[in-house]
């Protein structure tokens, strides 16, 4: 599903900086009806083409969908799904979400997803495609050693002596603590702390801007339907955006004045999530401020 990059920095030129117009492909495909729902009411009895997504079920007979929170329903392919008007970000695997390095050691880093736990991010899952030749062959060689002399122990010395990962010769990213990554959810479960990886399309460190944070539920709605809303705010305020599902949002604009508009615009979507005609009314109100407050 990834088309994976090669050895990009997307914060190294503005021309890069570019290359995140897709950056919402994961939103893509969603029709927000904007219809409050409550717990137990009913989202549709058309079971047989659509099936209960996040925060609904199916009733004890499954002739209905019905819901488990108060929120907003969304209809996204064939699932029904109840986006919740508050609530905490759970990750799952394939999210892109903005992570901050938090702590480090020789064999992983830790990092604040806006998550109950922390995520953790190992070295080999930083390396971008084709940047895997500086691992030591040791592996192999014991392998072959060992079979040679007739045993197995040259072949396993060989294998936990070369095979492991050296972080001296790697071609793995290195991070500080306190750097903003955009990263993707490799595995995430009840048992096991969310696993993390910076391979991937958009993926990696991001050098500059600012960061900001709201309910990742109302996400949807900063996005808009088929984008609607983002490319306008990105348009009139003339500044890069990208949006992560655990309601963390990164921007760069052309001046602070742009970067103050754009994030007051989205605090007021954030706090009209749940309204009707929100993107005709934001546009009216960017332009509006925009006269006010003398920028072009």
């Amino acid at each position: 599903m990834e088309n994976e990059t090669n050895n990009e920095n997307f914060d190294n030129t503005e021309e890069r900086e570019e290359k995140i117009d897709g950056e919402f492909e994961d939103f893509e495909d969603v029709e927000d009806t904007r219809e409050v729902v409550v717990p137990g009411e009913v989202l549709t009895e058309d079971t047989k083409n659509f099936l209960p997504g996040r925060g609904t079920i199916y009733n004890k007979k499954r002739t209905q969908i019905i819901s488990l929170n108060i929120g907003l329903k969304q209809i996204k392919k064939n699932y029904i799904n109840v986006i919740p008007l508050r609530g905490f970000y759970t990750p799952r695997p394939g999210d892109k979400v903005i992570a901050l390095v938090v702590d480090k050691n020789p064999v992983k880093y830790r990092c604040d997803i806006n998550a109950k736990d922390f995520g953790t991010l190992k070295p080999k899952n930083t390396i971008k495609r084709g940047r895997m030749g500086s691992f030591r062959g040791g592996g192999d060689r014991g392998g072959s050693r060992g079979g040679d002399r007739g045993g197995s122990r040259g072949g396993d010395r060989g294998g936990s002596r070369g095979g492991g990962y050296s972080r001296d010769d790697s071609n793995a990213e290195v991070f500080d603590i306190g750097d903003i990554l955009i990263v993707k959810i490799l595995s995430a479960d009840r048992l096991n702390k969310p696993e993390l990886t910076t391979v991937g399309k958009y993926l990696g460190k991001r050098n500059n801007g600012v960061v900001i944070t709201i309910d990742p539920p109302k996400i949807p709605r900063v996005i808009g339907r088929d984008g609607s809303m983002i490319k306008m705010l990105k348009d009139l305020t003339k500044t890069n955006i990208f949006v992560t599902q655990n309601g963390r949002i990164w921007i760069k604009g052309e001046d602070i004045a742009h970067e103050r508009l754009l994030i007051e615009s989205i605090q007021k979507i954030a706090m009209e999530a749940h309204t009707v005609g929100l993107t005709d009314r934001m546009q009216e109100y960017v332009i509006k401020e925009k006269k006010k407050r003398g920028i072009d």
